[in-house]
Order: structure tokens, then C-alpha cells, then sequence
């Protein structure tokens, strides 16, 4: 019997210390945790800009497919609506290589996709509203800019904590990969810097982002345009293989512009 209880406080114990230790793991460590071979996330983000009470959404479908402590391909495909045009943009990338399909680069008869680009600078990115969500440095550093947190809905089967802030555009482009390869490695300066993006992260048990909501005001001219995006990730872990296009299915760079529409 005094065996049976030792055994069993011991057993106890233990998994208190098994939950302390997941407890401590924050986000930035979980993170990490998920950015090996071929494993991946899968996104659905939906933008909208708002300009004088007229509304434009776009949804997208983002697959990232992870190695090495990075993102090492994407699958981004445009959802058609009575927005845009079909058949919708699909864009795969790869580090140094961009392939694109759809009315936006139509390939010649015989093929299906187009190099878009071949650049060394190139590189895929998981992000959302400029933060890129696949950087454990650039998730340690918009949360530690958090200004309130609470309880949030279940979300990928977990509940989940919202965290919420703001940061500059100055800010964002020192700690997120994604925004200073979308500004061409040119940091914002002026006003511009200056633009505050709201923030809200939804955090899963395992500290796994769940949920993603951005915005952030637009001045052009007289124009005012609020931007809001909508992002929400499912299926961390789930074996991941974006495969590159083979030659034989893939139209030069050049290619597209002289086939029809």
C-alpha cells in the first residue's frame, strides 16, 4: 500500500514537472519547435480596405511548408469572387523562385505555370499584415509590445488567449523579415514610419498562433483607407510537400506576356 502511494505521488510529481515545463514553453520556443522538414501550417486570410463607406475584400489560401528553422515554400492561391477576375492567381515560392498561374500570368498552350522570377534575394515568408509569423524572433518581439490580454474563442481545436498591441511601421520593418522584403529593404521614413498597426494574436494551449487580425490607416493625397486583415491557421505539424514545377510545365519568364489572356 505505502508503495502504491509513493508510486503514485512519484508519478504525480512527475507530471506536474511534464506541465511546468510545457507551461514555460512560450511562444517564440513552440514556434521553433514546428519549422522542420516538411511539416507545415495552412492559412485563410481575408483583406479588406475601406475608403469612404465603398468595402473591397480578398480572401487568399496560404500552405507554408517548413525546414531547417525556416520557411522553405509557399502555396499562396487567390479565392475567386465577383471582385476579381478568374481563373485566380496562384503563386508557389521557393528561395530564389516564384511560379505563378492564373489570368494575372497566363501561360502559353501546353504549359501551366509561368517563372514569374528568378531571384537570389527571393524567399518564401509566411506573414500576415506584415508581421511574418514564421520568425520566432519577430513573434518574441510583437508580443512584447502586448498592452492587454484575455480569453479568446476555441480556434484548430484549442482555446485560446488574445494578446493584443500596437507598434510603428519603423518598428515592424526592424523585426519582421517579411515587411523589409515587402518595403524592397528600403525602411519607411516620415509619416509613413510613423503609422501605427493594431495588433490582436490568438495563442493557442500550445502557444501556437491561431488567429491573426491587422490593421492600420492609409493616407493617399485626400484619400483615407483603413485596411483591416483577417487571418486564421490551422493544422500546425501536418506533413507538408510543395513540390517545384517540373520544366516540361513551366513557361519562361518572358513567355506570358505574349499569350492571350
Amino acid at each position: 500500500m505505502a508503495v502504491g502511494l509513493i508510486a503514485s505521488v512519484a508519478l504525480t510529481g512527475l507530471g506536474s514537472a511534464a506541465h511546468a515545463q510545457t507551461s514555460l514553453t512560450g511562444p517564440a520556443d513552440a514556434l521553433r519547435s514546428q519549422l522542420v522538414e516538411n511539416r507545415g501550417v495552412t492559412m485563410s486570410e481575408v483583406t479588406t480596405r475601406s475608403e469612404a463607406g465603398d468595402r473591397v475584400s480578398y480572401r487568399k489560401k496560404i500552405r507554408a511548408e517548413f525546414g531547417k528553422g525556416m520557411v522553405t515554400a509557399t502555396d499562396i492561391r487567390d479565392v475567386p469572387s465577383p471582385d476579381f477576375p478568374e481563373p485566380a492567381p496562384r503563386f508557389l515560392t521557393f528561395k530564389g523562385r516564384t511560379y505563378c498561374q492564373g489570368w494575372i500570368c497566363p501561360a502559353p498552350e501546353g504549359k501551366t505555370w509561368v517563372l514569374l522570377s528568378e531571384k537570389e534575394k527571393t524567399r518564401p515568408f509566411l506573414e500576415s499584415g506584415g508581421i511574418d509569423l514564421a520568425n520566432p524572433d519577430t513573434l518574441k518581439a510583437v508580443l512584447s509590445t502586448t498592452e492587454a490580454k484575455r480569453p479568446g474563442g476555441i480556434y484548430d481545436g484549442t482555446r485560446t488567449t488574445i494578446y493584443s498591441g500596437t507598434l510603428t511601421f519603423d518598428e515592424l520593418y526592424k523585426v519582421s523579415p517579411a515587411f523589409r522584403d515587402q518595403h524592397g529593404g528600403k525602411q519607411p521614413t516620415g509619416k509613413y514610419a510613423k503609422t501605427e498597426l493594431s495588433w490582436r494574436l490568438w495563442l493557442g494551449r500550445d502557444q501556437l498562433v491561431r488567429r491573426v487580425r491587422t490593421s492600420w490607416p492609409e493616407q493617399l493625397g485626400k484619400r483615407s483607407i483603413s485596411n483591416l486583415v483577417d487571418a486564421r491557421l490551422t493544422g500546425w505539424g501536418a506533413k507538408t510537400d510543395i513540390a517545384v514545377p517540373s520544366d516540361d510545365e513551366t513557361a519562361g519568364p518572358d513567355d506570358w506576356r505574349d499569350s492571350p489572356a
